[in-house]
């Protein structure tokens, strides 16, 4: 069975594919993929379909995306495209909505979420429409005075229902002579559906400028409010969700002798799927540009003697010198002319390469976490370093502050090469405000070991930072009598340098190798973790500042203004009507006085 403990899976929204045999059995959308993903196997289902699939899970894949509709609409393409055993089981044959146009005499209009019902082809089918599709369909069916009964129109009815008296339906159930005009309807429908739209806007537009000229402004109004809905809602969706587009989003990363591909296929506007693959050039060339542009061209040429050609292509601004190369490779090698695009203003397509770089990133991540290359990198570490013990576990210090103001330390923890974060711990400076980073090293160092006996040390101590803060750690840890209980490592960010206590050279390891990775990995995570704790002390002191100052302000009370209004800037914004509804007359004009003094 799949241990989940061996995969790192992401926090953002997104799809994962859970696979047996390399076949994919499930896919599914989250919100958070990392929880979404845990919940199966952090407890026990009653479910025996999800118990069977849990069962047969031996991999999971995951596409990340940039909101959860992103999700959604690649979920639904997935579960199309490859037809996952369970997915018919577990999602009780649910889909996302489509609009259906009935093949019947008098078609309707219907919102269908049956997987059923869309293998059945009952119709012309159009979407998905994961947002609005209800309104879509209603203010369509309003429009055109489109049928809603379930009547058989083969028939013909005694008399027209109420709709029909409220102008809603022209009453094909009993007047057969209209279906040459509801069948146009029906076809303006298909059209607006389909992203022509254009024309239906402009017959509105030319009906109300006509309506209004003949004084008859009742309906000039129906018509503006008829073209306003259409542009609003229609055109919203329509354009987002059924324009043509055929492109893939290419995404590579070069670190050291290691090229790192990432490939979104976009069918449709939509996302159907993913490559992902790396090239071992065996060489130290990443500092050469000329060769480097060399690689990448062919890496993407390579790609399409595999996969099919796309009408676009979408790259990296980084990658605007290649532009001219590929286009002539392109057209030498395939006969065809690609465009290739290199998106640098806020749009889809950005927005689409951005996703790209957060997937390949998780990738790399993956890349270098599986166990053999782990293993790998802590065996070069032991060896290269000549360790006395083998670098099981180390813990990483990185000190935050801005000027000393609100300094705090961070330890993030690394156990077999991958981060334990349960481990981390988080150290506010108690010395007085000062910008002396090795007086913050040596108090953190002293209360994380002080008290600490020796079997409890890690096998590694790491310290951000270069020959200053490790011969001042060293030289802590020799007053607590604790020197040589662990390893005593510093890594330089500037040249990436390793330096060992006691020594004076340092240690250089190539960009790529997983030694240095293991080791940048767990200093990064300690940095972030110190910026995310120094961020908020200093949110909480601004706070502070600001409305503890005032006198007749206690904790409750400026707790009670925080929870009410949200933040101090809102509060500042307060007239002051408002402020001595809640507060006394005199402490409400103080904190009124706050805005005006901040802008005297």
């Amino acid at each position: 069975m799949f241990n989940i403990f061996n995969k790192d899976i992401p926090e953002n929204s997104g799809v994962y594919l859970m696979k047996k045999e390399g076949k994919i059995i499930y896919v599914g959308k989250a919100k958070n993929l990392s929880k979404r993903v845990s919940s199966y196997f952090s407890r026990e289902h009653n479910d025996e379909k999800t118990k069977a699939l849990v069962k047969n899970i031996d991999d999971i894949d995951f596409i990340v995306c940039n909101s959860e509709l992103d999700a959604l609409i690649l979920e639904n393409n997935l579960i199309k495209r490859y037809s996952p055993k369970y997915n018919i089981n577990l999602k009780d044959q649910k889909t996302y909505p489509y609009i259906l146009i009935t093949k019947e005499r008098f078609p309707k209009v219907l919102v269908v979420k049956s997987t059923k019902i869309l293998q059945e082809r009952k119709g012309e089918y159009f979407g998905p429409f994961p947002y609005g599709a209800w309104n879509l369909k209603n203010l369509l069916v309003k429009m055109f005075k489109i049928r809603e009964c379930k009547k058989n129109m083969e028939n013909v009815a005694d008399r027209p229902c109420l709709k029909y008296h409220m102008k809603l339906c022209n009453a094909p159930c009993v007047y057969k002579d209209t279906e040459e005009k509801y069948n146009e309807s029906i076809q303006n429908i298909v059209d607006i559906l389909k992203g022509n739209y254009t024309k239906i806007i402009d017959v509105l537009d030319e009906k109300m400028k006509t309506s209004a000229k003949n004084l008859e402004f009742e309906k000039a109004i129906v018509y503006r409010e008829q073209k306003r809905e259409l542009e609003l809602n229609i055109k919203k969706q329509v354009t987002e969700l059924r324009r043509e587009i055929d492109e893939d989003i290419f995404c590579i990363k070069n670190i050291g002798d290691i090229y790192f591909i990432y490939v979104l296929n976009i069918i449709d506007g939509k996302i159907l799927g993913k490559e992902f693959y790396t090239l071992n050039t065996q060489e130290k060339i990443f500092e050469d540009e000329i060769i480097e542009n060399e690689i990448i061209e062919n890496i993407i040429i390579n790609f399409y003697n595999e996969y099919n050609l796309p009408k676009n292509i979408i790259l990296d601004m980084e990658l605007l010198s290649l532009k001219d190369r590929l286009n002539v490779d392109f057209k030498a090698i395939f006969n065809r002319k690609i465009n290739f695009i290199f998106p640098k203003i806020n749009s889809r397509r950005k927005e689409l390469v951005e996703m790209g770089k957060i997937n390949l990133e998780k990738e790399i991540e993956n890349y270098y976490n599986k166990k053999s290359i782990l293993e790998q990198g802590l065996r070069k570490l032991y060896s290269e370093l000549n360790l006395k013990r083998f670098p099981i576990k180390i813990e990483c210090f990185d000190i935050s502050n801005l000027q000393g103001k609100d300094a705090v330390a961070s330890m993030s923890v690394s156990i077999n090469g991958k981060k334990a974060t349960k481990y981390y711990r988080r150290f506010k400076i108690k010395t007085k405000d000062t910008p002396d980073d090795f007086q913050m090293m040596r108090e953190v160092i002293e209360r994380r070991y002080s008290k600490l006996e020796i079997d409890e040390f890690p096998d590694i101590i790491l310290i951000d930072g270069g020959l200053g803060q490790i011969n001042a750690v060293g030289k802590t840890l020799e007053k607590l009598g604790k020197n040589g209980a662990s390893e005593l490592l510093s890594i330089a960010k500037r040249e990436e340098e390793i330096f060992k206590y006691g020594e004076k050279i340092p240690y250089i390891f190539s960009k790529s190798d997983e030694a240095l990775k293991i080791l940048q990995r767990v200093r990064d995570e300690a940095h972030r973790f110190g910026i995310t704790y120094h961020r908020l002390l200093r949110k909480k002191r601004i706070i502070s500042s600001e409305l503890d100052t005032i006198k007749g302000i206690g904790v409750k009370r400026r707790d009670m203004l925080l929870k009410k209004y949200g933040s101090v800037n809102r509060i500042k914004k307060l007239p002051l009507e408002e402020l001595e509804k809640i507060l006394p007359k005199k402490i409400a004009l103080k904190v009124f006085e706050l805005k005006r003094g901040e802008n005297n």
